[in-house]
């Protein structure tokens, strides 16, 4: 009869942690579905956050608004990069306009992704220093190194433009 009875229990037991396994492994799909969702709505957020628009022929710009840490800065790079190889762009723009404050760091991201735009051949631009990062970028001592810097977006344009005009008189001499 103990016996019995202890089958008996065993066998309610075994049911209540199969039920309980079920009921896991339903949780368990939910959470990843509902993960899923979490990581497609950040990976459409970066693309919304740093959209590279073609302004000109041959010309993007990457406005930037925000906080930029490493890991936004090597998408940044990465996205920028790939359009002006795509594009075959020959310059690009990066307006920091919407960045209220820079420190070393940030600025380091900034000459990083220059210097790889100039590996492909394309000249980058920074626009859209305002007088609080400039002042902190000279306060602690950041070499922006041959990095171009121009006050806002519409002289990045007219750089290009001069610069285009020149090599179209430089190419029609020769």
């Amino acid at each position: 009869m103990a016996f019995s009875i202890f089958v008996q229990e065993l066998a309610e037991a075994k049911e209540r942690t199969e039920a309980a396994l079920l009921g896991n492994e339903a949780v368990n799909r939910e959470l990843e579905a509902k993960l899923e969702t979490i990581e497609l709505q950040q990976a459409a957020l970066r693309e919304l956050s740093t959209p590279i628009i073609e302004v000109w022929n041959g010309v993007l710009c990457l406005p930037v608004v925000g906080v930029v840490d490493s890991h936004r800065s090597a998408e940044m790079t990465e996205m920028l990069l790939d359009t002006i190889f795509t594009k075959q762009a020959r310059t690009a723009i990066v307006d920091i306009t919407g960045i209220d404050v820079m420190d070393t760091k940030t600025a380091d991201h900034f000459i990083k992704m220059a210097r790889a735009v100039r590996l492909l051949g394309a000249e980058c631009i920074l626009s859209g220093v305002n007088p609080s990062i400039a002042q902190t970028l000279t306060h602690i001592g950041v070499d922006l190194g041959g990095v171009r810097t121009v006050r806002n977006l519409r002289d990045a344009l007219q750089i290009h433009l001069r610069e285009t005009e020149q090599l179209a008189a430089h190419k029609k001499h020769e």
